[in-house]
């Protein structure tokens, strides 16, 4: 186990998932709870503004384009979300293009997010607890190992994200702000432009991804660990990530392309596969394509686990 490597692990983590179905269950019930009042809200709003329109011929459109501009023309709040960019893969790659550009997301979507961490707390305890565990432990058990580390998970993930932010409002607006137009000046194309806007994406999610990684260790170690304080968690994650960091690094990539590969295929079956704005085929890809975040996300901890776990063994 002491040679654990990142391939092994990542197996690992895939055979972990795969034998805990329930867990996945409920990430995706979680998930879907959050979601729900927040999207009925919605679908009441949008039901009231589609009363006062005629029917649209689905032989015609699937989508009234002059209704949804006048929609959006009118549309605060919550409202303002309902975009076509929250349509099949029009939605991964606006949410990519967020992250990659540093935007703002809309007010109305800050209480989503913290109920999210907050969710996400509580299922990082239940679930690692399992995955450590190896074997099911019962539904009491993953509740109370969720209840036990929720306190401490809640403030791990708030700190990453304050963190994170921070690097947006300094980091990311330097980079993206003066840097970038000093080496935009000085380039002769818009390859080289764009070439230079990917080597300043690389520098700016490298302290991103640290924090997240330092994150998610500090988690495993609260579990797989001796860690019974926050500051001794996050002091073993560091500890752990600097003693063995090709394998973190390799082992982060390694779920890193794999979430590509499966992102560009995704892209792929929309684009060249025929699916319509709002046909069911392209509903049934958006789903499964959640579906296959959520698993992406638990593979990567469960993977992380066996990594810390084999190689922290004395």
């Amino acid at each position: 186990m002491k040679t654990m490597t990142p391939v092994r692990a990542f197996a690992g983590g895939v055979s972990a998932v795969l034998k805990a179905p329930m867990v996945m269950i409920a990430a995706v019930l979680l998930t879907l709870l959050i979601a729900v009042p927040f999207a009925a809200v919605l679908g009441s709003r949008v039901e009231r503004a589609l009363a006062s329109q005629p029917p649209v011929s689905l032989n015609e459109t699937e989508i009234d384009p002059e209704w949804w501009q006048e929609f959006r023309a009118h549309a605060r709040g919550l409202e303002a979300t309902f975009t076509p960019a929250i349509v099949g893969f029009a939605a991964p790659l606006d949410s990519i293009s967020a992250v990659l550009d540093g935007r703002r997301p809309a007010l109305a979507v800050v209480g989503p997010i913290l109920l999210s961490i907050a969710v996400w707390a509580f299922l990082w305890g239940g679930a690692l607890r399992r995955y450590s565990a190896g074997k099911p432990i019962g539904g009491r058990a993953f509740i109370a190992a969720g209840l036990e580390l929720w306190p401490r998970f809640i403030l791990i993930s708030l700190g990453a994200t304050l963190v994170i932010v921070l690097l947006y409002l300094t980091l990311h607006a330097l980079l993206f702000g003066p840097a970038y137009e000093f080496l935009a000046s000085r380039t002769s194309s818009e390859r080289t432009a764009f070439f230079a806007r990917v080597v300043l994406y690389v520098i700016f999610f490298a302290p991103v991804a640290m924090v997240g990684l330092v994150a998610d260790y500090a988690r495993i170690a609260s579990v797989a660990g001796s860690s019974n304080r926050l500051g001794d968690s996050i002091s073993a994650a560091i500890t752990f990530m600097r003693h063995h960091f090709g394998g973190v690094a390799a082992l982060y990539l390694i779920v890193a392309a794999v979430f590509v590969l499966v992102t560009v295929g995704y892209g792929v079956l929309e684009i060249y596969g025929g699916s319509q704005v709002g046909g069911w085929r392209a509903i049934v890809l958006g789903q499964l394509y959640v579906v296959f975040r959520l698993a992406i996300r638990l593979t990567a901890a469960a993977a992380s686990l066996r990594l810390f776990a084999a190689r922290s063994t004395p």
